[in-house]
């Protein structure tokens, strides 16, 4: 029985190109597929949050500054975010258990819903009056003042969003 290879070829190189979109594909010496470069357009003021997003972007494979839109630098002993604006695109934050005192990048992630800065040394919680698409938030065990943050729950008020404030508010 003979199979004509055109269809059942491109079937068969379509699925490795999906498969393998992480590895350059190959045919009769010829690079026919090259997967995009990671992400590495930015520069980060500290140096544990470098390598946090460095581990993330190579992690998830991430070649553009708008993919990342979930991470993670927990317990990584941060001091500053300064330059984390470049990846907009963030939806969910957890910067819990670190040395941050100023939080003004934040203002610039528009569209985080879920964001954890819980027992850091944040004062002023006013960039977080930006983050109008807030679902939940957790600032507990930071030396805040509360006027800012209760502005921000009545500005997100509709949303009926989940906050944890610290305890003296």
């Amino acid at each position: 029985m003979h199979i004509k290879h055109p269809i059942f070829t491109t079937i068969i190189f379509s699925a490795c190109l999906f498969g393998c979109k992480n590895y350059s594909v190959s045919v009769n010496d010829k690079t026919v597929y090259t997967p995009a470069p990671l992400f590495d357009n930015y520069a980060l003021a500290d140096s544990k949050l470098k390598d946090c997003v460095e581990q993330t972007i190579h992690d998830s494979h991430i070649t553009k500054a708008e993919e990342l839109t979930r991470l993670n630098c927990s317990n990584a002993g941060i001091n500053s975010i300064d330059g984390l604006e470049k990846f907009f695109a963030l939806t969910e934050l957890n910067l819990a258990n670190n040395r941050l005192t100023d939080i003004s990048s934040i203002a610039k992630l528009g569209r985080l819903e879920v964001l954890v800065l819980k027992n850091n040394q944040i004062k002023n919680p006013a960039p977080l009056l930006n983050l109008l698409h807030l679902q939940s938030l957790d600032v507990s065990q930071n030396p805040m003042s509360c006027k800012d943050l209760y502005q921000l729950r009545n500005s997100l008020g509709d949303n009926k969003p989940d906050l944890k404030f610290p305890e003296q508010c």
